[in-house]
């Protein structure tokens, strides 16, 4: 998510740079092909296989941290949310 917005991109692209980490990883191969070429040549049925072979979605949850006031409305889009004082005390 990080990589989402240019903001997010080019604060990755300064972190290695400044490091001196090298090419993105995005740019490397590891196969015959570059990582972002195989990347697109997915197809939706293949994520889709692959979610359902590593991602157990009756036991996955979403943890949203912020203003109770301001998130509560969205967060209930994914269910009845369970909240939580910054100590972990349920509320």
């Amino acid at each position: 998510m990080g990589l989402a917005t240019q903001d997010g991109l080019l604060s990755q692209l300064s972190t290695v740079a400044l490091n001196e980490l090298g090419p993105p990883r995005h740019t490397q191969t590891t196969t015959s092909k570059p990582i972002a070429k195989r990347v697109r040549a997915l197809r939706p049925e293949d994520l889709l296989a692959t979610a359902r072979k590593y991602l157990d979605s009756a036991n996955m949850q979403i943890v949203v941290v912020g203003d109770r006031a301001q998130i509560e409305e969205q967060a209930t889009l994914f269910g009845e949310p369970e909240f939580y004082d910054a100590l972990g005390a349920r509320v």
